[in-house]
């Protein structure tokens, strides 16, 4: 029996029976895995944390025929300031919703792994909330690259999903020049400079819903930034 070591963060659980708990998990070295912890619920010996959402751990486990079984596992980060404050949680789940629509089991994407990681970080410390959206808008807009369905961006305000363009030819989704610089900056990675310009929240929660329609259409998703706010 081989055992297989890596980092990795909770994205999901399901408790069954009385004890048992099944988690999904994005590892560093592995991607997106299910692994089963027998007795956890139960255990005294193990940090509950660990096995919890937004728990980042060093996992230990073995593969038995096409399932992942759990060994051991050591809490590294567990974000208790952002599980304290309701904004940053509905913004922390949204991302694992889009992650567990976008992610293929097995698939190691270190890139997206130390994104995630570094997104919970900065949601755990910062308390600006037109931040946490700008992350958010970030995150997605990351995610498109890494997806390889970038759009482009031309003069005008019409964003023209279907064919991948912001351009001055009328469409049904017309931005602000607000709106345009937002998604310019963050397509730069230019954070501070959005934020120089005091937009407001709801500036910015309309361009991630423009990203995820975008997201939607070319990746055949679901998610809905409108169900968790």
């Amino acid at each position: 029996m081989k055992l297989l070591k890596t980092d990795g963060i909770v994205i999901k659980k399901v408790d069954h029976s009385e004890a048992d708990r099944s988690l999904t998990l994005f590892t560093k070295n592995f991607g997106k895995i299910n692994i089963n912890i027998s007795g956890i619920r139960k255990s005294k010996k193990r940090h509950l944390n660990g096995a919890d959402l937004f728990g980042v751990s060093n996992f230990i486990f073995y593969k038995k025929e096409d399932y992942y079984i759990l060994s051991s596992f050591e809490l590294n980060e567990t974000f208790f300031d952002l599980r304290k404050d309701l904004e940053k949680l509905n913004i922390s789940f949204h991302i694992l919703e889009i992650l567990n629509s976008v992610l293929v089991e097995n698939e190691t994407r270190i890139g997206l792994y130390k994104l995630l990681l570094n997104s919970f970080r900065f949601l755990d410390k910062n308390n600006k909330p037109i931040k946490n959206y700008l992350l958010l808008g970030y995150f997605l807009l990351l995610l498109i690259q890494g997806e390889g369905i970038m759009f482009n961006i031309n003069d005008g305000l019409y964003f023209d999903i279907e064919n991948s363009i912001i351009n001055d030819l009328p469409t049904f989704n017309k931005l602000t020049e607000i709106q345009k610089i937002i998604i310019s900056n963050l397509f730069d990675k230019k954070i501070n400079d959005i934020v120089s310009l005091d937009p407001s929240v709801d500036d910015a929660k309309s361009i991630i819903l423009l990203l995820e329609d975008y997201m939607n259409y070319h990746l055949n998703l679901k998610i809905n930034f409108k169900e968790f706010f």
